[in-house]
């Protein structure tokens, strides 16, 4: 059975001038359409009907076929039927050929997919209709107005989810058997729609709409490949949720974790990105097979040139964060907020300009420090390894300060929580007023409460840095000590390694911050020199801006 698709493309657009020919994300509107229906696995011929030279010689260009229409039938008032009866005759007379089926494809959809024309025809063939439309679904509390009057759409106020849709014509495709063709009509009695996917419906008639099909065509596949346990805690868990929230929308985004790794699936389940897991690195290479993603983001510290290089024969673009291994050389960007380095490679950046803030650190003001330090803010990340909480109470039942209200905060994979709350309950009965939470959702907020802050020398020294929180800073590793910022800003009370860190030394550094009111907020004001709150459109803007640079290169 034979298959013609007519694009109607007349020269005489008022919402946009000249739009079928106007260059949508680097290529004439026109071609989108133009390339779906060659690349249909039924359609035998595809011819543009147009008034326009110029537009002529561009769908040429794409390979459809021309039919020029009489400037009567270029009018603005005049409807299609008589356009694509008059393109369909034409064709027929030229090539001595009759069609079955007539496909009017509109240029203003240029996000239509070849796999769902397919699939449109596959139904309508099938089904044995007379013409099939495209139609997307609405779910809303619609009305009418009539007679002066307005009635409901809908038998039962609901919510949006639970309504009955109400079918909206999109214009992008309409298939018709050709008996039913004239010049008057191209629909026949037995009709059934198709409901195209959501990115698919969007029908360019202003420049609202061309914004749109331009985001969505610029649309990718973002997966990041992060984990988080009791070992390597949660900051790049947070830092990965915390790009995604900002790249979701105008980008598809996956995780992809060892699902050995429960912790960290736990936290990004939370937020309802799609997760793929894995158990070795066939399977994950597999998953990422599926997904075919056009950038891959790695929080995973270390890797190895043989991951990196598999990534990049792959054809994805690869970001590697805090990368310290010989991985890093073959990755397309290295960034790394944590550590410093004087000569940095090309592809390579360093810094607190690199850190990326969660959105509550934008929110919640700035601290100023008053003369009396009343409150002491006492987190470890989220796993606290050397169980610095424990040891930091302890200070501070060697120092008995019980007029000084403490508030702990425990991370999802904090281990020994029974012995310190049974150890809490010790203290608050000998009158020392502490507070223990976990799973805290807005911690920006209880730092900006907090006097004085006891933390660990990892990515929370630059969320106290964002608010100012005068600060004491212990390194739960070798690792952690090599995160410069502690020493580069001269802000917080940088005590050193934990197992060199005794309670003496913890209580020591209590006490004088507690008495030093110029101490802290001096402390508090070299932290806020550090403008943080800018480096987050930093980040996303390197990791695109070289991605569509390299993206360029490669399709040159």
């Amino acid at each position: 059975m034979k298959m013609i698709a007519i694009i109607p493309a007349r020269c005489g657009s008022k919402g946009i001038p000249r739009k079928n020919i106007k260059l949508l994300s680097g290529k004439p509107l026109i071609a989108y359409v133009i390339e779906a229906a060659m690349t249909s696995r039924y359609i035998d011929n595809v011819v543009v009907s147009t008034d326009d030279e110029a537009i002529a010689e561009i769908a040429r260009i794409y390979r459809a076929k021309i039919i020029m229409r009489p400037p009567a039938l270029a009018e603005d008032h005049i409807p299609l039927d008589p356009v694509i009866y008059h393109a369909v005759t034409a064709v027929e007379r030229k090539e001595n050929i009759q069609y079955d089926y007539v496909l009017t494809i509109q240029p203003t959809s240029p996000l239509l997919q070849t796999i769902t024309l397919d699939k449109m025809i596959e139904k309508m063939v099938e089904g044995d209709y007379d013409t099939i439309m495209s139609v997307k679904a609405e779910n809303h509390l619609f009305w009418i107005k009539k007679d002066a009057q307005f009635s409901p759409l809908y038998k039962e106020r609901k919510n949006r989810q639970y309504l009955d849709p109400i079918y909206r014509e999109t214009g992008a495709v309409t298939i018709s058997i050709r008996a039913v063709l004239t010049e008057n009509n191209r629909i026949g009695k037995n009709i059934s729609l198709f409901e195209l996917p959501d990115e698919e419906t969007v029908d360019i008639d202003d420049y609202q709409d061309w914004e749109t099909a331009e985001s969505l065509l610029r649309r990718r596949k973002i997966v990041f490949r992060v984990d988080g346990d009791h070992d390597i805690g949660l900051g790049h868990i947070y830092r990965a949720l915390t790009l995604a929230t900002r790249l979701v929308f105008h980008h598809n985004i996956y995780f992809v974790m060892d699902r050995s790794r429960e912790l960290g699936i736990q936290k990004v389940r939370e937020y309802y990105y799609p997760i793929k897991l894995f158990s070795d690195d066939i399977e994950m290479f597999e998953t990422l097979n599926e997904i075919n993603p056009d950038i891959v983001i790695n929080d995973i510290l270390d890797t190895d040139p043989e991951y990196v290089q598999k990534l990049r024969s792959n054809g994805y673009f690869v970001v590697n964060f805090e990368d310290l291994g010989e991985g890093a050389e073959d990755a397309h960007i290295v960034i790394n907020a944590l550590y410093e380095n004087s000569y940095p490679a090309k592809n390579h950046y360093y810094g607190y300009r690199y850190e990326c803030l969660r959105d509550e650190f934008y929110i919640f003001p700035q601290k100023e420090p008053e003369p009396e330090a009343n409150t002491l803010l006492v987190t470890f990340g989220g796993t606290d390894p050397n169980d610095l909480t424990r040891r930091t109470l302890q200070a501070l039942e060697q120092l008995g300060l019980k007029n000084i209200m403490t508030r702990v905060i425990l991370g999802k994979g904090y281990r020994p929580k029974e012995q310190l709350f049974e150890y809490v309950s010790g203290l608050r009965k000998d009158g020392f007023q502490i507070d223990v939470k976990e799973n805290v959702r807005l911690m920006a907020k209880e730092m900006s409460k907090a006097d004085i802050m006891i933390t660990s020398n990892g990515r929370t020294i630059y969320e106290v840095a964002s608010l100012g929180t005068p600060c004491i800073s212990i390194s739960q590793n070798e690792r952690e000590a090599r995160h410069l910022f502690v020493h580069n800003s001269h802000g917080p009370l940088y005590l050193g390694i934990a197992y060199t860190v005794s309670v003496d030394d913890i209580a020591s550094a209590i006490l004088r911050l507690i008495d030093d009111y110029p101490l802290r907020k001096e402390m508090s004001q070299k932290l806020l020199q550090f403008d943080l709150k800018g480096n987050l459109e930093r980040v996303l803007n390197l990791i695109l801006n070289n991605y569509w640079e390299w993206e360029r290169h490669e399709t040159d």
